[in-house]
């Protein structure tokens, strides 16, 4: 029997579901894994610990002055810039960002707020995927002042803004990017101490879909699953490659791991559109694309003419109902894409589509490849580190 390993798992900022990716890959390999939880006690750990490789969040200068003269396999989960020539793995923030903005352009929002990130990298990268995808698609960003976290004043600096448009924050529908959950969360409790109201006034987006923050709250959130078990998987992936020499890992490589997308809850379930009739439609869009709807069927689901829906979404929404209906099926179509192995057919059938060639055809048009080719690189993207 060969021996075990000694791995060590140094967070210097804990998350148990990196922990649960990489005590499953562990368990695989039979190694000994620890995984410290006490930052004060690091340096005591690390001081008598004689393992074969580590995977680190290295943020911490004690870390990296002992990994500095460590000569390990290492890999590193952080965006700190330090010297040591070690691969990285770190959460594709920027991808985050771009989902955000999808997400709330979904909802027709056109203009979405978010606090100055302050020159932390992570934050820095999501607002650079939120701002560039927001304003692509002919949308406004609005910066918030800085914050350590959500306090009173930004509550202050909203009705503000309102007031200088000769408007009421409570009679404004914005959308509200938190950089990540626990920042989201600590913003609906300031809503709700303010008696704003979720989503209709205040649109609220986090990140990581962290079901803990999310089971405590009274409203549930939405948020950007950044798929922290399968960065911990991956990390672990690629630390067995090194161990085995089966990984030829070019000095500082950085592995850029996927979101999964997001998770809509109730705190961004709301369209930003001032037409009762036109949120309405699409609410019932959202819930029945996918048995073969058209457009006539909103109308009368809406007690409408046609002609009138289409003049109500023109002047409310930027999609027309039509326009609305084939979005969602593809949306819908790319999501099943990318985490099943559903054949064609059966996607076709639970996403409205009447044959497979209408749906190769939607997808193509919205995409710009067919939907084999965009499975298989979302399969490459997966698989580039095991």
């Amino acid at each position: 029997m060969l021996p075990h390993k000694h791995i060590m798992l140094l967070l210097d900022w804990y998350d148990y579901r990196i922990h649960r990716g990489v005590s499953k890959v562990a368990k695989k390999f039979g190694w000994q894994l620890n995984c410290p939880k006490n930052l004060a006690a690091h340096e005591g750990i690390l001081k008598g610990w004689q393992g074969d490789g580590c995977i680190a969040l290295l943020d911490n200068d004690q870390t990296l002055e002992h990994f500095s003269k460590l000569k390990i396999p290492l890999i590193d989960l952080g965006l700190r810039n330090h010297l040591l020539e070690i691969p990285r793995i770190i959460t594709d923030n920027y991808k985050i960002g771009k989902l955000a903005a999808e997400h709330f352009r979904d909802y027709g929002y056109r203009e979405v707020f978010v606090i100055d990130h302050g020159n932390n990298a992570m934050y820095r990268e999501r607002y650079d995927g939120l701002k560039n995808s927001v304003e692509s698609g002919g949308g406004k960003i609005t910066l918030l002042k800085r914050a350590s976290n959500i306090q009173n004043e930004l509550i202050d600096e909203l009705r503000q803004i309102s007031a200088n448009r000769g408007i009421k924050l409570e009679e404004q529908s914005i959308g509200f990017f938190a950089y990540h959950d626990t920042m989201a969360a600590e913003m609906i409790s300031l809503c709700l101490r303010h008696k704003l109201r979720i989503p209709e006034n205040i649109a609220i987006l986090g990140v990581d879909n962290d079901d803990l923050i999310n089971g405590g709250l009274s409203v549930e959130l939405s948020s950007v699953d950044s798929d922290q078990e399968g960065l911990g998987t991956d990390a672990a992936r690629l630390l067995s490659a090194l161990l085995d020499n089966t990984k030829k890992s070019p000095k500082n490589k950085i592995y850029r791991h996927s979101p999964k997308g997001v998770v809509a809850r109730r705190s961004t379930d709301c369209y930003a559109v001032h037409n009762p009739l036109v949120a309405n439609a699409l609410h019932w869009i959202h819930k029945n694309f996918y048995n073969g709807i058209q457009a006539t069927d909103v109308a009368d689901a809406m007690g409408i003419t046609q002609q009138g829906l289409q003049k109500a979404f023109a002047a409310a929404y930027s999609r027309s109902p039509g326009q609305e209906i084939r979005y969602q099926r593809v949306q819908a179509v790319a999501h099943l894409l990318s985490t099943t192995n559903a054949k064609l057919d059966n996607i076709a059938k639970n996403c409205g589509y009447y044959s497979v060639n209408s749906l190769i055809n939607s997808f193509r048009k919205r995409y710009g490849t067919t939907p084999g080719k965009y499975r298989q690189s979302k399969k490459l993207e997966r698989n580039e580190l095991s």
